[in-house]
């Protein structure tokens, strides 16, 4: 018999007051303790539990009319159908909590909602929705002089801009994104748009721009000691030296990223790095290492479950049949010898 972690006795003993409080019609008790519960669920990954209790506690907090509770289950539900892929019902839910704020006094929540439907809409592929909203986000951003907010909604704004191929507008967001993290000092922040800036550049194929842009993004996350954000741009260091063919490089940089990542005991992203190299490898012909390189994408993908066991089964098994033919007509030669 297994013995139940203390993280699950005490999730146990909320599911019991929860049903204590239901049972009494203790209403107020009720109303926070399905959103705690809920919380609870939304942290363990049971979203839709998690749906179902929020909309529990919205229901007890609009009979307790408590507008900051409502606000607050509106938004979490919403947060969960964006991460769902439920559009509609997150527009719905975040264009009722702009009902609950009709005076319009609240201009930080205000902003805040407008820039979550913003990206409903990027979700949804609707573009110029998605800057009507973030523009607007950013308009109450500037007045309350919310410098990191200003440089969030420029990141968003970047982001929409290169998804329609607007490059001059979403360097210029991204620019501005990157003064405005230098203002505030957030060294992550000019990370992630140092290496947004490179993935701009690439898809431009400015394949010397991409670089520079990636080692001044390397050099900010190796200064903030986020081995994750580093091991990131290596992968994209990696596809830019292979794409100039230079296979050398790019395996150095692959293998660099693979490294951090196994350090860390990220299992699903070191797959991706060993699949690139892989690749790579069946490039040059060197079929032997893509081989084996592959045998361990495929075991860890059976272990964790991974998305692309199916795909990378097929490299698999495509590489063989490159070495089977390798060795067969190495075979030949010698007989012919």
């Amino acid at each position: 018999m297994g013995v139940q972690s203390s993280e699950d006795s005490s999730f146990q003993a909320l599911l019991e007051e929860l049903d204590t409080y239901r049972q009494a019609g203790d209403i107020a008790a009720l109303a926070q303790g399905c959103l705690q519960v809920a919380q609870a669920c939304a942290a363990r990954g049971s979203l839709r539990r998690a749906l179902a209790l929020y909309e529990e506690a919205l229901k007890a907090f609009e009979e307790l009319d408590d507008r900051a509770a409502k606000l607050f289950c509106l938004k979490s539900l919403a947060g969960i159908c964006y991460r769902e892929g439920a559009w509609n019902r997150a527009l719905e839910l975040y264009q009722r909590a702009l009902d609950l704020l009709a005076d319009r006094t609240d201009r930080e929540e205000l902003a805040l909602i407008y820039s979550q439907i913003g990206s409903v809409y990027q979700g949804q592929g609707e573009w110029e929705k998605s800057l009507e909203y973030y523009r607007r986000s950013l308009g109450i951003r500037e007045d309350l002089a919310d410098t990191r907010g200003m440089a969030l909604l420029h990141n968003n704004l970047g982001a929409v801009f290169a998804r329609q191929g607007r490059w001059q507008e979403a360097q210029q967001a991204w620019d501005r994104c990157l003064d405005l993290h230098s203002q505030t000092g957030d060294r992550i922040g000019q990370a992630i748009t140092l290496g947004n800036l490179g993935h701009l550049a690439e898809r431009q194929q400015n394949w010397a721009d991409a670089l520079a842009w990636y080692e001044q993004s390397l050099a900010v996350y190796q200064d903030a000691n986020d081995p994750l954000g580093e091991a990131t741009i290596w992968n994209n260091v990696g596809y830019v030296h292979k794409h100039l063919g230079r296979a050398d490089q790019a395996l150095a940089a692959y293998q660099k990223g693979l490294m951090l990542l196994q350090k860390m005991g990220d299992s699903l992203r070191a797959t991706v790095a060993m699949y690139n190299m892989a690749m790579i490898h069946e490039d040059i012909g060197n079929y032997r290492e893509a081989l084996r390189l592959l045998e361990q994408v495929v075991d860890l993908d059976r272990r964790i479950g991974h998305p692309d066991l199916r795909r990378d089964m097929e490299a698999f098994r495509r590489v063989r049949q490159k070495l089977d033919a390798d060795r067969d007509v190495s075979r030949i030669r010698e007989d012919q010898a």
